[in-house]
């Protein structure tokens, strides 16, 4: 198995409703999302509309969080209180007070003030706090390990908000995607809000337009504004392998003694190499020589070719790095009439496909018991047979 991706494609900018929308489109079932977004202990009444849009002939979802009575201004702690006094889960909470923390700051830094004097306008409001803790709600519930996003679109022109008219981006949101890519397009209007990049900013593990992975589900989250373009949020949501990924350092020597190699090999192998071997090949002038490979990990690769460099007579090393595909391994005791072996399973896509007794243990039951290691190993691969019912290649 390998990493569960949601991959935010910023269609045309991100805001919290279309956020939560998309993630909601994803398939998760309004019964759950409403049973566990009613844990926030909020005293004023609101009500959440999940209803089905379209936008541009695609078919999506749209939330609207309407409140009967005026948001009051809320400091940061009043809103670390309300999801904090919740009986939401811990990540959920962590993961809600992370998005608050970064709009916080950057408001914060927008207005000359701290972070404990400056008190949110509409992020404080009950549809942005619902906005916010829902889509980490949504997150929690689908299981997420990672998160990417698209470029961020940030729209043009003039915005109306609390503090007058604003221009768009407004210096909130710009203040909050420091560090991460964005475009200024020619869309008029507000494409990503200060809740929207404040979602992407904490809780996004990479901003990326190019990434592999394996799509599973996608959902829609259309908004209530009329832009020029699709107004739409996509949420991908996909599983991404994991990839074994090695390196080759490889060096022909054509003058170095024989003897040097075993002493190599070790030291080698105890450095972390994964592998070592060697190849006869011929050289110019026709001189016969070796060429070394050496298979390691990224971790290694400097601390085996500094050891190459200083311990062979080469002047040089190449490096190849190449992904590679091996078995999920586990390790068993099985019993003989000689008593226990060690054997190895390789497991490949969740199916046993191979068993392996241990050459080590093989030897020593041959040594103890003055008999053939062939004979000892047929002996143990018919029980192996027996056992797992797979055929051992000999």
């Amino acid at each position: 198995m390998g990493e569960r991706i949601l991959y935010l494609d910023l269609v045309n900018g991100i805001s919290g409703d279309m956020t939560i929308s998309s993630l909601l489109d994803l398939g998760v079932p309004k019964e759950i999302f409403l049973e566990e977004i009613n844990k926030l202990n909020i005293k004023e009444e609101f009500e959440i509309k999940i209803t089905p849009k379209n936008e541009s002939g695609i078919l999506g979802t749209n939330v609207d969080v309407i409140t009967k009575e005026n948001n009051p201004h809320r400091h940061l702690v009043d809103i670390f209180e309300i999801i904090d006094s919740s009986y939401l889960s811990g990540k959920v909470k962590e993961m809600a007070k992370k998005v608050f923390l970064v709009i916080g700051e950057a408001e914060a830094k927008v207005h000359g003030t701290t972070i404990d004097k400056i008190h949110f306008h509409e992020v404080g409001a009950i549809d942005s706090i619902v906005d916010i803790v829902g889509s980490c709600i949504l997150i929690d519930l689908l299981c997420i390990d990672k998160i990417y996003a698209s470029t961020v679109p940030l729209g043009s022109g003039f915005v109306k908000c609390d503090h007058g008219l604003m221009p768009v981006p407004a210096p909130a949101t710009l203040e909050i995607l420091k560090g991460v890519p964005v475009k200024l397009n020619n869309v008029k209007g507000e494409c990503t809000t200060p809740t929207g990049a404040g979602i992407i900013k904490a809780l996004c593990n990479g901003f990326v337009d190019d990434i592999e992975f394996e799509v599973d589900k996608v959902g829609y989250g259309i908004g209530y504004k009329k832009f020029e373009v699709p107004n739409m949020l996509r949420s991908i949501l996909g599983i991404k392998k994991k990839q074994e990924i090695v390196y080759e350092i490889t060096t022909n020597i054509d003058d170095m003694s024989s003897e040097i190699y075993s002493h190599l090999y070790n030291k080698i192998l105890q450095e972390g190499a994964l592998d070592i071997y060697t190849e006869s090949i011929y050289m110019k002038k026709n001189r016969p020589a070796v060429k070394l490979s050496v298979i390691c990990k990224e971790d290694d690769l400097e601390k085996i070719t500094e050891h190459l460099l200083k311990e062979t007579s080469t002047f040089g090393v190449r490096y190849s790095k190449y992904d590679r595909v091996i078995l999920k391994r586990e390790f068993r005791k099985i019993k003989t009439i000689y008593g226990k072996v060690s054997v190895k399973l390789g497991y490949y896509k969740g199916n046993l496909i191979k068993v392996t007794p241990e050459y080590e243990d093989c030897i020593k039951i041959a040594d103890n018991h003055g008999i053939s290691f062939t004979k000892i190993l047929l002996e143990i691969n018919n029980i192996i047979y027996k056992e797992f019912n797979i055929k051992i290649l000999t």
